[in-house]
C-alpha cells in the first residue's frame, strides 16, 4: 500500500506464509477441476410403486364396491404410469427421466444458452475425445 502526500511514502506487502504454498496451489488446481463437474442428479427411485399386495387390496375394494352396486374403475391402477424396476426386489418412480428430457427440449430450444452453460461445466476429457456426456 503507498500513501501520499505530506511526510513521505509508507509500503507494506503481505505474502502467504511457505508452509501454505504448496497447500494453496494444489487446491486451486483442484477447484478448476472440480467446476468442470456437471450438476449430478440423482437418478435412482424417488418414490415406491404399490407392491403386488397394495394392487390386490386396492382390486378387492374396487371389486366389493362393484358388488354393492357402486361405480368403479375396472382397474385401479388405471391411469397410474408404469413402476420402473430398479433390481434387487426395488420397483419405484423416479423423477429423473422428466428432467433429462427437459435438458434436451432445453438444449433445442437454445443451443447457445447450453453452450455457455457446457462452456463453463463438463468439459473434462475422458481419454482425450469427446467431453464427457452423462448417461443412465
Amino acid at each position: 500500500m503507498s500513501g501520499g502526500g505530506k511526510g513521505g511514502s509508507q509500503t507494506s506487502e503481505a505474502s502467504i506464509p511457505k508452509w501454505a504454498a504448496d497447500p494453496t496451489i494444489r487446491n486451486l488446481a483442484r477447484t478448476e477441476r472440480a467446476q468442470q463437474l456437471g450438476y449430478q442428479p440423482y437418478i435412482g427411485p424417488d418414490l415406491a410403486a404399490f407392491t403386488p399386495t397394495q394392487q390386490a387390496g386396492m382390486q378387492n375394494v374396487v371389486n366389493t364396491a362393484a358388488d354393492f352396486g357402486l361405480a368403479t374403475p375396472s382397474d385401479p391402477m388405471a391411469g397410474m404410469p408404469r413402476a420402473t424396476d430398479f433390481g434387487g426386489g426395488i420397483a419405484g418412480y423416479s423423477a429423473y427421466p422428466i428432467f433429462d428430457q427437459a435438458l434436451e427440449e432445453l438444449r433445442q430450444r437454445d443451443p447457445e444458452q447450453q453452450a455457455i452453460y457446457d462452456s463453463l461445466f463438463g468439459n473434462i476429457r475422458a481419454g482425450g475425445g469427446k467431453p464427457m456426456r452423462r448417461t443412465v
